[in-house]
């Protein structure tokens, strides 16, 4: 990520030389074709903020990535041993209390 940080700061810096020699030349120079100018200012203009957008994105990722590996270094998955924890909180099993399937007796019996 550093590498692609340096390549937009690189790709920033390199536009804006790029935009004062496009403007010293519309300054020095007579026979420079119609529209050049215009064109390669707005095309370096428009780089130079793609280049500052992946700049901040870049540094925003690396950021994220260092605010997230400042936590512990493990996480508790499964704890086998404590003095608190009984085996059966351990199994995580619930008791539920069934009904009782009513049985053929159980039904009052119909008058014939």
């Amino acid at each position: 990520m550093r590498l692609v940080t340096s390549l937009s700061l690189f790709g920033a810096f390199s536009n804006l030389v790029y935009s004062f020699y496009v403007v010293i030349v519309g300054f020095l120079k007579t026979d420079v074709a119609p529209g050049w100018i215009s064109l390669s200012l707005q095309q370096s203009g428009m780089f130079f903020l793609i280049s500052l957008v992946l700049l901040v994105l870049a540094e925003y990722i690396l950021n994220m990535v260092y605010l997230q590996n400042e936590g512990p270094l493990y996480h508790v998955g499964q704890e086998f041993t404590s003095s608190r924890i009984t085996r059966r909180e351990k199994l995580n099993i619930e008791e539920v209390a069934l009904k009782p399937v009513p049985t053929p007796s159980a039904y009052p019996k119909r008058a014939a």
